[in-house]
């Protein structure tokens, strides 16, 4: 290629913007006692920089936030008004809230693994390193909730410590039963009111072993006739004189965060809703009840911060990453993101597919159904999504859930006898037997999963028809995964 050929192909050539530059960068390293400040000026052609420490004390807080702004107004030239601030600082525990109450402006956080790559670390290289990554504007900025938001935060993550610790305790209880050779617990949770009666009667001062009937349980069938020692029966009655002060701690914070969250006004696309209706919108969705609704509300506070739904999905952990080499996917993966909201929806899917009495659940249930190996864990993903999504939707636009615009019975194949869709005998016999005489009446069972219920349909007749729906369909498939 000549030369002049070359220059020519440059002209052709548009480079992407992959981030900005910009005439400032400011890094905060945040500790319990003091934090770290650099930044990083532009002074016409050349790059100052500039540290300092102050405790963390409110009052030296503001005025650390005051140095940084006028130091960057004083030595930038061309002069520089940093408002909103933009700075970079560490996600460390709660250290960096009072940070970003003080200062304002547009933080972005970071985590601390990424904020100290480098094998020396001390507190100013951690500072300079994201006074660095704030000047090439690397990190978005972050999105900082209200205090109204955080008190409601605080209400779930309350409700959330009793409930844990009130498992805790049922746990341990049927820990220390089995130690005796009680193995009531695998009759039922030693939270039910069967099996409690049951243990608080072995827990009595006067109890004699007898192999009595609790509403149909045989105590003969899971109690050692040996009994408990008489101080392991007080430590039991204890911890179930706990476990119901847990109980009714877990539920008053419910209570509270739900009626909060009903009297706080919700962002969505068409401005600000009362709490109460936008929670009454999202009990429609599949499976979501009132405390899916909040861990949503909670996490996710509005729907306006994700520029589409995709971010929502992957803010959720729903979302399938794929490690390509060569061209070739070589394995899938999930992040984790944020785990609260990950948990509750891979949760409330497991309910949905279990039961398969709707849409969701069904659709889920075939998916499961169809893999032989990690068929469940493929579906629970697929659902949580789809619950992600909806919520999104529901928040975004507060309008009940619906399933007019979802296409997964909206097939288009070509009606055609049984006997001529190539199935093998077997499976040709049991669909005849069960009445599908046609591809139409295979095709809708097998999507609403009633296929997948016939006796001795296992994987293998299910992989037969699935086989040839996707071959055979001229429309778009909504349960592909």
């Amino acid at each position: 290629m000549s030369q002049e050929n070359h220059f020519d192909f440059l002209d052709f050539a548009n480079g992407d913007e992959v981030q900005a530059l910009y005439p400032y960068g400011v890094g905060i390293d945040c500790h319990r006692d003091f934090i770290e400040i650099c930044i990083f000026v532009r002074e016409g052609g050349s790059i100052r920089k500039y540290e300092g420490t102050y405790n963390t004390s409110w009052d030296q807080l503001k005025k650390a936030n005051e140095w940084v702004k006028t130091l960057i107004r004083a030595k930038s030239k061309p002069t520089i008004l940093p408002d909103p601030l933009r700075y970079t600082l560490e996600s460390t525990s709660t250290y960096h809230l009072p940070v970003t109450l003080a200062f304002e402006g547009k933080p972005s956080l970071i985590n601390p693994l990424l904020a100290s790559p480098t094998r020396r670390k001390t507190d100013k290289i951690d500072a300079r390193f994201m006074a660095y990554n704030a000047m090439t504007g690397l990190w978005p900025s972050s999105f900082l909730v209200s205090k109204e938001v955080q008190a409601f935060r605080l209400l779930m993550k309350q409700r959330n410590v009793h409930q844990a610790t009130a498992t805790a305790i049922s746990n341990r209880i049927n820990n220390y039963l089995l130690r005796f050779g009680h193995t009531v617990g695998s009759a039922g949770s030693v939270r039910g009111a069967t099996v409690r009666a049951l243990v608080e009667d072995m827990c009595s001062p006067d109890y004699v072993f007898q192999e009595n009937m609790y509403n149909g349980l045989s105590a003969g069938d899971y109690i050692c006739p040996e009994g408990l020692p008489v101080d392991v029966k007080k430590l039991i009655l204890e911890m179930y004189a706990e476990l119901d002060r847990q109980n009714l701690l877990k539920d008053k914070y419910e209570k509270q965060a739900l009626q909060t969250a009903k009297n706080m006004e919700w962002e969505t696309r068409d401005g600000w809703v009362k709490g109460s209706d936008i929670i009454k919108k999202l009990i429609t969705i599949p499976s979501v009840g009132e405390i899916m609704a909040l861990v949503g509300l909670s996490e996710v506070v509005t729907p306006l911060r994700f520029e589409v739904k995709e971010k929502l999905v992957a803010f959720c952990g729903c979302d399938p990453s794929l490690k390509v080499s060569a061209g070739k996917v070589t394995s899938y993966t999930r992040r984790s993101a944020n785990t609260k909201l990950h948990h509750h929806l891979v949760k409330i899917a497991g309910t949905c597919i279990q039961r398969h009495k709707e849409p969701f659940g069904q659709w889920g249930y075939s998916i499961m159904k169809r893999h032989a190996k990690g068929g469940y864990k493929k579906a629970c993903g697929a659902v949580a999504r789809r619950i992600a999504i909806a919520m999104y939707f529901i928040h975004l636009t507060n309008q009940p859930f619906t399933y007019e615009k979802y296409n997964f019975f909206k097939i288009d194949v070509d009606d055609k006898p049984l006997e001529e869709m190539g199935f093998s005998s077997r499976v040709y016999k049991i669909l005849n037997d069960n009445g599908l005489s046609t591809s139409k009446d295979v095709a809708q069972k097998f999507l609403t999963s009633e296929l997948h219920q016939l006796k001795g349909f296992g994987p293998k007749s299910i992989t037969e028809v699935d086989a040839w729906i996707q071959q055979n369909n001229k429309g778009k498939v909504g349960n592909k995964n």
